[in-house]
């Protein structure tokens, strides 16, 4: 990293966090979670992500319906002013994940069935990967070490089959499609060093262990929970989380031995899910509730639940400071009704650690 660039990301986690920046431990004085700040940002705020290469936030913008506005928003990770934009107005992007080492976005425009790649020093869709009649593409899952890109295809509730896309990131190519792993695929986590995928099947209530030498499913086990959604890894731990929405809770799964550790009650329509290995804390975004959930993966169990917003949506970590960011959706009149206004919708809000 060049060094102005990190002397600012030096500068932004000691304003965040003083002195306690140095201090990876849950249990350390004065390390309490706390929201540092929520800002409104702009309509139909979907997924976050972190970009400590070019000291950024990326924000995926729907916008309103028929309004033809999408976009995805660059911020500053301090502030949260909005200081670039990418025009996604063509092919609205919702998920999202970024290879930090080579520059590139990937966005799932889920309403055209496609993945874009987007140059984020240019902003501009460099690639569009798509397979099949307008898949239900959901989560896009980046390995930088590999290069790789994992797209969680959902199916549906009536059995049609879900898959899992993988993307070569050095020609943002379809490399191949594992079909079939499921009919109701949605968040995916990977463990690169046993070369295995996990995937949440939301209408069989199962977690599916994928073998990426293979290229195929190795096995399914009970999720633990009603309708698990999103995945986050322990790698070092080999525990898998799964956040499961209707029941409004997460599993802690042994993968070493496929066996369900324990249920933690986090908040109702338990949703987004991220995993700080730096400080073992895990972050769930429950939906309905409109609270974080902050959990020591120590002592499995919850140790603060903060309101950010209406309906906190995903969860994002800076792995060099430990500041957390979180999108928070705002409440919806429903189909054709004029929008409600939610001042404590549509906002990132900053947790510290």
């Amino acid at each position: 990293m060049p060094r102005l660039a990190l002397l600012r990301r030096q500068l932004l986690a000691a304003s965040f966090l003083g002195l306690m920046a140095v201090l990876s431990g849950p249990g350390a004085a004065g390390a309490a979670p706390a929201v540092e700040q929520s800002r409104k940002i702009a309509d139909g705020l979907y997924q976050i992500v972190v970009s400590d290469s070019q000291d950024r936030l990326y924000v995926a913008s729907a916008g309103r319906r028929g309004e033809n506005n999408a976009r995805i928003l660059a911020l500053d990770p301090k502030s949260l002013d909005t200081v670039g934009t990418i025009d996604v107005s063509d092919n609205p992007a919702f998920g999202l994940g970024l290879n930090d080492r080579t520059g590139t976005l990937y966005a799932t425009a889920t309403r055209g069935g496609e993945v874009l790649a987007i140059d984020v020093k240019s902003g501009q869709v460099v690639a569009t990967v798509s397979h099949g009649e307008k898949a239900h593409v959901r989560e896009v899952l980046v390995e930088p070490e590999s290069n790789k890109v994992y797209v969680s295809v959902f199916g549906g509730r009536d059995g049609e089959p879900g898959a899992i896309w993988v993307i070569d990131g050095a020609t943002n190519k379809l490399e191949r499609v594992i079909e079939n792993p499921g009919s109701g695929i949605s968040g995916i986590a990977i463990d690169p060093a046993r070369g295995e995928l996990y995937a949440a099947d939301m209408v069989t209530n199962e977690v599916v262990l994928i073998d990426l030498a293979e290229g195929a499913v190795a096995a399914k086990y009970a999720a633990g929970g009603e309708a698990p959604i999103n995945l986050a890894i322990d790698t070092a731990g080999h525990r898998l989380f799964v956040a499961n929405q209707k029941s409004g809770d997460v599993s802690v799964l042994d993968i070493e031995n496929d066996r369900l550790v324990t249920r933690i009650s986090t908040g109702e329509g338990a949703l987004g899910l991220a995993y700080n290995p730096a400080n073992r804390l895990l972050y769930v975004g429950n939906r309905q509730a409109g609270t974080v959930s902050v959990v020591d993966t120590d002592k499995l169990e919850v140790i603060a639940s903060l309101p950010t917003g209406t309906h906190p949506q995903t969860v994002a970590i800076d792995p060099e400071t430990n500041v957390v960011y979180v999108t928070n959706k705002a409440k919806s009149a429903g189909r054709g009704k004029p929008p409600i206004d939610d001042p404590n919708g549509d906002t990132v809000s900053i947790i510290t650690p």
